[in-house]
């Protein structure tokens, strides 16, 4: 493979990253989006974390780009009632996330999270 190709490929791979915070900035703007985070880490991470202005939908795009590698990958949540949501937190249990992270990915409170669980055992569904 030439220098071109590989060369275009890295501008592309920050071209995603400048094109999400296009966007990002463009809904911020209209008014769509309540409240969002930027975080970029050592590892060469970045993670973009948006919520909808009513509360009901968020979007996290991350981004990790390593030598020769990037991987981007996009989350789509809403905010489910407790039945929905419960299956959810269930689903997220058995991958394997703690109450934190499924929390993020619900909307709702880590308590809340931890009080889906209880009952989620109690009712011999974990």
């Amino acid at each position: 493979m030439s220098d071109k190709p590989q060369n275009e490929l890295m501008v592309q791979s920050k071209t995603n990253v400048a094109n999400t915070l296009r966007t990002l900035a463009s809904a911020i703007e209209a008014g769509t989006v309540s409240r969002y985070e930027i975080n970029q880490t050592s590892d060469g991470s970045i993670t973009v974390k948006a919520d909808s202005s009513d509360g009901a939908a968020r979007v996290i795009q991350t981004q990790k780009a390593i030598d020769g590698y990037t991987k981007t990958a996009t989350e789509h949540i809403q905010k489910l009632p407790a039945q929905q949501r419960r299956t959810t937190v269930k689903s997220l249990v058995q991958e394997g996330l703690n109450q934190t992270q499924i929390a993020e990915k619900t909307m709702y409170s880590q308590k809340t999270i931890s009080n889906d669980i209880r009952k989620l055992r109690n009712d011999g569904e974990l």
